[in-house]
Order: C-alpha cells, then structure tokens, then sequence
C-alpha cells in the first residue's frame, strides 16, 4: 500500500509538472526542482545553454561585474528541506550556483535573505563579436 501511494505521488508530481511551461527545462529538471524546493523564473524569451555550477560567479556590492550582462532569471531557494530541517549555507550557496548554471546563467548577483529562502538574480555576460 505505501509502494502504492509513493507511486501515485510521483505520478501526480510528474503529471503536474509536464504542463508546466518554464523553458530550457525538463520535465526531470522540473521535478528536481519540486522536491528540493527550489524554483527558477526565466526573465527572457532566449535559451542559454547550462553551464558547469563552478563556473558560476557571486557577486556582491563589493564585487561587481566587469562586462555588460544581462538579468536571465530569478533563483530562489527554501532555506529548508523536505523534511522542514534547515540547510546549511554552505549548502543553499551550492544549490544557488548549480540552479543558476541549470538555465545558462554566468553569474548571481543581489541575493537576498528572507525567513522562507534565498533569492538571487541569474546573469549571463553579453558575447561581444569583433
């Protein structure tokens, strides 16, 4: 009976995240993102490519771009988890970095702090052709 119930959970989970429409994601990605309790908005109608999460740069007030960008999406992320235990920062850091890097984003940037979670801003640097 449980088998049962975790599976007709998964199956209503995936069903409902098939209509979902967030572009440059999948349907896998989607659920990840359900149930870690994350969540990204794309900001444009353009499709970046991913990238590695360790490539993905924090920038501060102290710490600023230095090329042009632009604004690809808003990250947020629940300080806690599934089970309603609180994340390390460490660990909400990483999950800010590989969400960013999931829609092609270079870098976050204005991340803030609430009660419920964290929100950032994903850029992408322009490509600039000579």
């Amino acid at each position: 009976m449980r088998m049962l119930n975790a599976f007709l959970l998964t199956a209503t989970v995936v069903s409902l995240l098939t209509g979902c429409t967030t572009k440059g994601q999948s349907t896998t990605q989607l659920a990840a993102n359900f149930l870690q309790r994350q969540h990204i908005t794309s900001t444009t109608d353009e499709v970046y490519p991913p990238k590695n999460a360790k490539t993905v740069a924090v920038f501060t007030k102290e710490k600023t771009p230095v090329s042009a960008y632009r604004i690809i999406g808003v990250a947020t992320i629940s300080k806690y988890n599934m089970l309603g235990l609180p994340r390390p920062r460490s660990t909400m850091n990483e999950m800010m970095k590989k969400l960013a890097a999931s829609i092609g984003g270079d870098g976050i940037m204005n991340v803030s702090n609430n009660e419920e979670g964290m929100e950032a801003k994903v850029i992408a640097f322009h490509k600039i052709l000579l």
